[in-house]
């Protein structure tokens, strides 16, 4: 596994110990959405002849851990295996895994899954590097058709299927800045263009998954409208975007012979301003107004793009983490 990688995991855990009240658990499943970083095997398992050349398959992946390739998109673990540990929980599996028990957790994250819809990017003339329907829309169906068998041991219309599972909504919009900008030829500022669609699709999926966690009640005050839970409380967890400026496809393609366009770590500022951070920020006031929406529901903003700078900024000291670090913030 990376290094960067392995520190975003550890940065995860003092959230996660707070998970725990004596030998009682809070959580017994993980709900996971997103692309590479949580995938844990469903692209390899996805039959379509356009992926017969995915090297996922092949090592390096895997080599430190399972010591074979495991699906995953590293040569170890990642986040997800290790939240899964800290929770005393199985690893989550893949949705598209044969015969597999759910009841412990399922992970709809598809290497190279966009936020917005395949059929969408391309009426854009946006060429998408893995061309198949996997977006957040087609993971968020995925989870509703499964659903019913998720929650089949519960009341019928119990509105606390998912009381005890956490949701982790995982990064969105680095396919689609990367589709954009190598795989099209475009503009940082036609890929900017299409930020604040990405996170409000990104908001919608993590308001949908609200709606299917609860019986809720709409009430009015002060001019406002609000939603009120009927009983369960539902625990979610919102990515942030790592630092696009400093990865190393971008830093390739989008090479720029003035060394002031570069900030002291050699990474493209106007690429982490125009896309990263512009994405953060609108990202983060959507979630702030969700938890106002929604008072009832434990919404997490899970940060990637401070620890990677920290990571470039000092990278001997990690290994050596603090144990009150954290990357979630309610």
């Amino acid at each position: 596994m990376k290094p960067a990688v392995a520190a975003l995991c550890l940065l995860f855990l003092s959230f996660l110990r707070s998970a725990y009240s004596g030998e009682q658990k809070l959580f017994t499943s993980i709900i996971s959405f997103g692309a590479s970083y949580a995938d844990t095997g469903n692209l390899v398992r996805w039959e379509d002849p356009v992926l017969e050349s995915v090297n996922l398959r092949n090592p390096p992946y895997g080599e430190t851990f399972f010591g074979h390739p495991s699906g995953r998109a590293t040569d170890g673990r990642i986040v997800l295996d290790f939240i899964a540990d800290a929770l005393g929980l199985p690893l989550v599996p893949p949705v598209l895994a044969k015969g597999q028990n759910f009841s412990t957790g399922v992970n709809f994250a598809v290497a190279g899954a966009p936020a917005l819809n395949l059929t969408y990017l391309e009426g854009q003339n946006i060429t998408v590097e893995i061309p198949i329907n996997i977006s957040l829309n087609d993971q968020l169906g995925w989870f509703e058709k499964l659903k019913p068998s998720l929650c089949s041991d519960k009341t019928p219309g119990s509105s606390d299927c998912f009381r005890e599972s956490l949701f982790i909504m995982g990064q969105f919009g680095g396919n689609e800045y990367l589709n954009i900008l190598v795989n099209s030829n475009m503009t940082l500022e036609q890929a900017r263009s299409y930020v604040p669609e990405i996170v409000n699709t990104i908001s919608n999926g993590v308001e949908r998954l609200i709606h299917h966690g609860a019986n809720l009640h709409q009430i009015s005050k002060a001019q406002e409208t609000k939603v009120r839970y009927s009983s369960a409380t539902e625990y979610i967890v919102v990515a942030d975007i790592i630092p696009v400026g400093c990865m190393p496809v971008i830093l390739a393609t989008h090479p720029s012979p003035g060394t002031a366009d570069y900030d002291r770590y050699g990474c493209l500022k106007s690429f982490n301003a125009g896309l990263s951070r512009h994405q953060n920020a609108l990202l983060r006031r959507r979630v702030e107004a969700l938890r106002e929406r929604y008072p009832h529901a434990k919404i997490a903003f899970a940060e990637h793009y401070r620890p990677v700078v920290a990571f470039l900024h000092d990278p001997g000291r990690f290994g050596e983490l603090q144990p009150s670090a954290s990357l979630l913030i309610f």
